[in-house]
């Protein structure tokens, strides 16, 4: 990996973790990180990267199809990894993300089964946390 990758793919992660952490704690995330996750896909850009921004439809249509089902900002976090990591890439790092979602909620649901607790149905879970590890993931594959 050249220097210039190096850098991307720290800024790309620190970008993540930083929606990951205003995410858990306020959960929104700042269109401003999104804004630049979306320029560092700029910085080499290509058309079949731009073609990634088209992994944020499912989430865009499962949020106006369910009301409160995903945020807006998971929403524009996903379009503008899509665009630095392009389609298939970004689809790889959804399967990743969701998959490790999935996961943390089975285990969060045995834990509450074991400690015999009262768990809410619709529990709120932040996104990015899960989205920003599995597009990391898939980055520093490559």
């Amino acid at each position: 990996m050249q220097v210039n990758g190096i850098l991307e793919g720290m800024f790309f992660s620190f970008l993540l973790m930083a929606a990951s952490y205003t995410d858990i704690k306020k959960r929104e995330i700042p269109d401003t990180i999104c804004v630049l996750i979306a320029l560092i896909g700029l910085l080499r850009f290509s058309l079949v990267n731009l073609f990634g921004i088209v992994i944020a439809i499912p989430f865009l249509l499962g949020a106006v199809l369910k009301e409160n089902s995903i945020g807006g900002g998971d929403i524009k976090l996903t379009a503008s990894a899509g665009m630095v990591l392009g389609f298939w890439k970004g689809i790889y790092g959804l399967i990743i993300g969701l998959s490790l979602l999935i996961l943390f909620y089975l285990r969060f649901i045995l834990i509450s089964k074991i400690e015999k607790k009262q768990v809410a149905r619709n529990f709120p879970m932040p996104l990015a946390p899960f989205l920003g590890i599995g597009f990391m993931i898939i980055y520093f594959i490559n």
